[in-house]
């Protein structure tokens, strides 16, 4: 990061890289972080190529509009399904930022990489004209004032979810395992006795069907206890498009 002299004073700060967007925003690459998640490397996540310089980490990009709002944050996202880990990071690449998602399966010790461009055309900006880190932090923390109030009406979506398919469940039949199976009618996903009749149907498209699936699944123990239980996805389900987003 470059240091420029501030428009207001002639204080020296800190100016990160930034870009000028096609629609007019600007993108500004935050600082390098530490990359402590292994496996996969950053050579991995990355498709095989050098991470950066040393291989150091990743960074955070802002696209920020033209009042300095930040609209869209491109940071690097880390979740983990089972066997699997999954982790999405940014890099600008020439005029360009890519996505890079990495899928990595634990069990078999095997990857898979793809890249997939995020926006095209940036055009680099004079370090002062690349608004301070600073300021960008603000804008950072006034979006996640923003995302927490959507995140409290998301909750109660997920809520509304959980409770619907808590008052769906069967009672236990006892001496075996109860078989539930996360299936499809039609576009709509439904969770069905095991071959038998439908419990649930869900009434939104706001989840994928891995998602859906870790959803539904959270709410047996509560339900069961340490009943045996089990739910399984069907195979038209986990074959359909919306099972995982990068399937």
């Amino acid at each position: 990061m470059p240091l420029e002299d501030d428009l207001n004073g002639g204080v020296m700060v800190d100016r990160p890289d930034g870009w000028r967007m096609r629609d007019g925003r600007t993108l500004v690459a935050g600082p390098v972080e530490p990359w402590d998640a292994a496996p996969p490397g950053l050579d991995e996540i990355f498709g095989g190529e050098p991470a950066g310089a040393g291989g150091a980490g990743v960074r955070t990009h802002y696209a920020l509009d033209a009042s300095g709002a930040v609209d869209r944050v491109y940071d690097t996202r880390v979740f983990s399904l089972e066997d699997e880990s999954y982790v999405t990071a940014y890099r600008v690449e020439g005029d360009a930022l890519y996505a890079h998602h990495f899928v990595y399966d634990h069990r078999h010790a095997e990857g898979r990489h793809e890249r997939s461009l995020e926006c095209a055309g940036l055009i680099p900006l004079a370090p002062a004209r690349v608004p301070p880190l600073e300021r960008i932090l603000v804008a950072v923390a006034e979006l996640a004032d923003r995302e927490r109030a959507e995140a409290a009406v998301r909750r109660g979506g997920l809520d509304a979810v959980r409770a619907s398919f808590a008052s769906a469940l069967p009672e236990h039949p006892g001496g075996g395992v109860l078989r539930l199976e996360l299936t499809l009618e039609g576009e709509r996903p439904v969770v069905r006795l095991s071959g038998g009749r439908v419990l649930w149907r869900a009434t939104t498209a706001d989840h994928t069907h891995r998602e859906l699936l870790a959803l539904l699944r959270a709410v047996l123990p509560a339900r069961y206890g340490d009943g045996p239980v089990e739910l399984v996805p069907s195979p038209d389900i986990v074959d359909h498009g919306f099972w995982d987003p990068w399937n």
